[in-house]
C-alpha cells in the first residue's frame, strides 16, 4: 500500500502526467515507425528476391527440362531420318545440351537452397554421361553396329527415368516458393496497423483528457500528429494492397496458366520421344502409351487456355496439337501395320510437317509471353512499394516532433 501511495503521489500532479502521456505517445509513435520500415522493407525484399531470383531460377528450370526432353527425342531422330536430316538432329541435340548446361549454371549462380541445389548439381553430373551415351550410340550406328541401339535406349532411359524427372522437381520447387514469395509479399502487416491503432488511440485519449484539463478544444501539435499517423497507415495499407494485386496477378498467371502449359510442353516433349522409340526399340503397348500421354497433353492445355492463357497464342497450339494427332492416329492402327517408311515419314516429318516441333513451338511461345507477363506484374508489385518505406518513415519523424511539440506546449505551463 506504501507503494502504491507513493506512486499516487508521484504522479498527482499534472505536468508529470503529461510528462508520462508524452513518453507513451513516444514510445508508440516510434515503436510504430519501427515495425512500418520493417514491414515494407520485408516486402520489397521478397519481390525484389522473386524478380531477380525466384523469377530466374523456376525459368532456368524449365528450359533444363524443355531440353533435356527435346535432347532425348532428338537423340533417336538423329538415327532414323535420311541422312541429309541427320546433320541437323545431331546439331540440334549438342545445342540443347548447350542450353541445358547454361541453365544449370545460371541456376547455380542464383544460390538455389536445400535439396534444389542438390537437384542442380546432380544434373550437372549426369550431363556428360548422358552425351558420352548419345555420342557412343550414333558412332556405332553410323557403322552399323547393333550395340548402338543400346547405348541410345541407356541415355534414353538415364534422362527419361532419372534427369527429366529431376529437372521436373527443380521446377516445381521453384515455382512454389516463387508463388510464396509473392503471396508473403502481398500480406498486409497487420502488426502495423494494430501499434498504428493503439497509437491513435492514445493520441485522441490525450487530447480529450487536455481538453478536460486546460479547456482548450484543440492541441495543433497532436491533431498534426494523428493526421500523419493516420495517413500513415493508409499509405502503407494502400500501397500494400496494390502490390498484392499485382502480386496476385503473377500467381495467377503462374499457376494458372505457366504451370499448365508447362506440363503440356514436357508431356509432348516425352511424346515426341516415345514416337521415335517406336520406330527405334519398339514395345506392346507403346501407341497405346503415346495416345495416352497426348490426350493429357490436350487436358493440360484446356487447363491453360480456362486459366486465362492469350488466346491467339493459345489458339496456336491447339490447332498444331489437333495436326499431331492426326499423325497418330494411323499408328498401330491399321491391318497390316504401316510400313516402317510410312510409319517413319508421319513421326519425323519426312511425309508431312514435323508437327511435334510445331506444336512445341507453339507452346513456347505461348509459355514466354506469359512467363515475361507474370515478371512484370512482380515488377509492378515491387514498384507499388518503392519509396513508401522512405514516405512512412519521414511521416513518423514528423509525427513525433508534432506530438512532443503539442506536449511540450502543455507541460510548459506548470513551469
Amino acid at each position: 500500500m506504501a507503494t502504491w501511495a507513493w506512486w499516487g503521489k508521484r504522479f498527482e500532479r499534472t505536468e508529470r502526467r503529461l510528462v508520462v502521456i508524452a513518453a507513451a505517445l513516444g514510445g508508440a509513435i516510434v515503436l510504430l515507425g519501427v515495425l512500418g520500415q520493417i514491414a515494407v522493407r520485408e516486402r520489397d525484399a521478397r519481390l525484389d528476391d522473386a524478380v531477380n531470383r525466384r523469377g530466374a531460377l523456376t525459368a532456368a528450370a524449365l528450359d533444363v527440362y524443355r531440353a533435356l526432353a527435346d535432347a532425348d527425342a532428338t537423340s533417336l531422330n538423329a538415327v532414323v531420318v535420311e541422312p541429309r536430316r541427320s546433320t541437323d538432329e545431331r546439331k540440334r541435340f549438342r545445342e540443347d545440351l548447350f542450353t541445358v548446361a547454361d541453365a544449370l549454371r545460371m541456376a547455380a549462380s542464383l544460390a538455389p537452397e536445400g535439396t534444389s541445389a542438390e537437384r542442380v548439381r546432380s544434373l550437372t553430373d549426369y550431363l556428360p554421361e548422358y552425351s558420352r551415351l548419345v555420342e557412343a550410340g550414333w558412332a556405332n550406328s553410323a557403322l552399323g553396329q547393333p550395340v548402338g541401339t543400346s547405348y541410345l535406349s541407356q541415355a534414353s532411359f538415364l534422362v527419361r527415368s532419372t534427369m527429366l524427372p529431376e529437372a521436373e522437381k527443380l521446377h516445381t520447387e521453384q515455382a512454389g516458393a516463387l508463388s510464396d514469395a509473392q503471396r508473403r509479399a502481398g500480406q498486409q502487416p497487420w502488426e502495423v496497423f494494430i501499434v498504428g491503432g493503439i497509437a491513435l488511440a492514445l493520441l485522441v485519449a490525450t487530447q480529450r483528457y487536455l481538453s478536460l484539463r486546460t479547456r482548450r478544444r484543440f492541441n495543433r501539435g497532436l491533431v498534426m500528429s494523428t493526421a500523419l499517423v493516420l495517413g500513415s497507415l493508409i499509405t502503407v495499407g494502400v500501397a500494400v494492397g496494390f502490390a498484392r494485386g499485382h502480386a496476385d496477378d503473377s500467381v495467377h498467371e503462374f499457376d494458372g496458366v505457366v504451370a499448365p502449359l508447362a506440363t503440356a510442353r514436357n508431356l509432348g516433349r516425352k511424346a515426341d520421344g516415345g514416337e521415335v522409340r517406336i520406330l527405334v526399340f519398339p514395345k506392346v503397348g507403346d501407341v497405346g502409351e503415346l495416345r495416352d500421354t497426348l490426350t493429357a497433353v490436350e487436358k493440360a492445355v484446356g487447363e491453360g487456355k480456362a486459366g486465362g492463357a492469350e488466346p491467339v497464342r493459345i489458339d496456336r497450339v491447339a490447332t498444331a496439337l489437333r495436326a499431331w494427332q492426326t499423325t497418330v492416329t494411323p499408328l498401330g492402327t491399321t491391318n497390316p501395320p504401316l510400313p516402317y517408311q510410312v510409319a517413319s515419314g508421319l513421326i519425323t516429318g519426312t511425309v508431312d510437317a514435323a508437327h511435334a516441333q510445331e506444336f512445341d513451338e507453339a507452346l513456347s511461345d505461348a509459355i514466354n509471353w506469359h512467363l515475361d507477363h507474370a515478371a512484370d506484374s512482380t515488377a509492378e508489385a515491387k514498384e507499388s512499394l518503392a519509396g513508401i518505406g522512405v514516405i512512412t518513415g519521414l511521416a513518423m519523424f514528423l509525427a513525433l516532433a508534432a506530438a512532443g511539440w503539442g506536449m511540450w506546449e502543455r507541460i510548459r505551463e506548470y513551469y
